[in-house]
This record gives structure tokens, sequence and C-alpha cells, in this order.
């Protein structure tokens, strides 16, 4: 078994006090905090509440089920109901309200649905950034021009590299516009179903979140956090700019000629915000390393995602 560690380089047996990733029969393991199955079972609970207040209660949704549209309910949201736009405006034109209550339900329940999907996500593009950052030498050469020295890479390997990390930020913030929208709609939901409309939540993002009840509270993601803005600034650096660095790179670190660290720097932060002057933003002189700093950033999201989700549930009843 190999372990895939955040100094870049693997090692056949776990490093003690340190966090890793390895391969398992069917996915990575983490060694530690790893809270997506509590998200995932938050997310359920959430689903639950939905029908419950939608429908009454569980047992009337499973009730309704048989007489309900649901190839109607799910047009539009799922790739295996084959429908254009414009047939779906006739059909819910004249929509009864039990129509209308699956239409509602399943808008809703896809919102949780995105957010549940980008979780595993992220959790699958840090096992797959951490294996190639392990595996790879990025040695254009055999040997190191000196025996003690600090080499950088670039190219295609790199390039894809960065596209995991890119990933990840874009998806955590795509994850802060979904919990965002979801407390919000879960807030303000009605019992008005004559006719098929917008969702509440549909131009909510997270910068709307004062307008939901949890914004401020403790430990969750509207919680002011370093963190939380440090991901927002980078998502921001990578969909506005391409990416956090002008070239992008891996550095490695030899000693002896034998390579003993890899790593990738991010700018300079002060309070998750880039440091900047006029025309400048990327000044290395902190030496944050991304590939030791970013397990700490998503387990910190996870926690707060997790709590948030656990308030939510609570305050909607569960």
């Amino acid at each position: 078994m190999i372990f895939y560690n955040t100094n870049g380089l693997p090692s056949d047996k776990p490093k003690e006090n340190k966090f890793w990733i390895t391969q398992g029969p069917s996915d990575f393991v983490l060694k530690e905090n790893d809270l997506t199955l509590d998200i995932e079972s938050q997310a359920i609970y959430l689903r639950n509440l939905l029908a419950e207040k939608v429908f009454g209660s569980q047992q009337r949704y499973y009730d309704q089920l048989p007489f309900a549209p649901l190839w109607i309910s799910k047009a539009g949201i799922d790739s295996d109901i084959k429908i254009s736009k414009e047939e779906f405006e006739k059909l819910i034109a004249n929509a009864d309200a039990l129509t209308c209550k699956f239409l509602y339900y399943y808008d809703v329940s896809s919102l949780i649905g995105s957010l549940q999907n980008s979780v595993q996500e992220v959790r699958h593009l840090m096992g797959e950034f951490y294996r190639e950052l392990n595996e790879n030498s990025f040695m254009l050469m055999p040997e190191p021009f000196e025996q003690d020295t600090v080499m950088f890479a670039s190219g295609l390997m790199v390039t894809r590299l960065f596209t995991s990390v890119n990933h990840i930020f874009i998806a955590l913030y795509s994850q802060l516009d979904f919990i965002t929208k979801i407390c919000y709609e879960m807030e303000q939901m009605d019992d008005n179903y004559i006719a098929y409309k917008k969702i509440k939540s549909a131009k909510i993002l997270f910068g709307d979140a004062r307008r939901t009840s949890l914004n401020g509270k403790p430990d969750t993601l509207f919680a002011d956090s370093v963190n939380i803005k440090m991901i927002q600034t980078l998502r921001n650096e990578i969909v506005h700019n391409a990416s956090f660095e002008d070239v992008q790179k891996v550095f490695q670190v030899f000693k002896s000629s034998i390579m003993v660290e890899k790593f990738i720097l991010l700018p300079d932060f002060e309070n998750g915000i880039i440091k900047t002057h006029k025309n400048r933003k990327r000044f290395f002189d902190q030496e944050i390393k991304l590939n030791e700093i970013l397990p700490e950033l998503i387990f910190d999201f996870w926690k707060r995602l997790h709590q948030t989700l656990k308030i939510l549930v609570e305050d909607s009843g569960g």
C-alpha cells in the first residue's frame, strides 16, 4: 500500500502525526477528519424534512408517489427524461396542486443533491491531487543541477496537477452558494402550490447569507472565517485570472541529490485576502505551501458545512 503525504513524497508506511491519503479498493481513504458521510447523513435528514414541509409528512409523500407524474416532476432536471422546454411548458400550464408540490419538492431536492455531489467531488479531487503530486517526480533529468538545491518544474504534468487544485476551490465556492440557497429556501417556504413558480432562492448566492437566520452563527459557513475568505479569494483568482500563479510550478527540494520535498506556493495572504500593490498581487515572501495547508482548509470547510446543515435540520423541525 502506498501512502500519499502532504510533503509530496510517497511512503510504504503511514507517517506518525502527519496527514496522508491512500488508495482503497474503490476510493481514496483519508487518515482523519473525513466528514463526508456525516454531511451526507445531514443532507438526507434535510431532504426528509423537505418532504414533511411540502406534503405534511414523509408518509404522505410516499403515499402520493403512485399518483404523481414523476416524469414531469423530474423533467428539466434529470438527463434520463427526454423532453423539450416547450413541451414541458405545455404540460405544466394547468398543473394541479399535487403536481406542483412534486415539482417544487424536486426543485429544492435538486439543490441538496447538487451540494452532496459537490462534496464527494472535492473529496475525490483531493485524493487525485495528492496522488499526482506524490507519484510524479516532475524531473526532466536524472539528477539536479546541484546536490543541495531547490528547483521548480512546469509543463503539462504540472498543469494537470493544477487542474485538480483549481476545481477544488471552484467546487468549494459553489457549495457556499448551494448551502445559502438551501437555507434561504427552507426558511422562506410557503404552502401555496396552485401554480409552478420559481423557487425563492433562484437569485440567492453566498453574498446574500445575511438574509438567512444562520448568518453569523458560530462554527458555520456563515461565520467570519479566514479560511473561508481564502477559499473565496483563490476561487476568484482562478475564475477571473485563470490561476493564482503566473507560471504554474511545482518546487522540488534536494539534499545530497535526493529529493526530500515537493510543494506548490500560494501568494502572500493577510486575513484571507491576497496582499497586493497596484497591479502586483503575487508576492511569495510568506512561503505558504498549498499542499501543506489544503487538508486543514478542506477539513475546516467540512466541519462548518456539517454544523450548518445540522443547525438547519434542527431549526426546520428535525
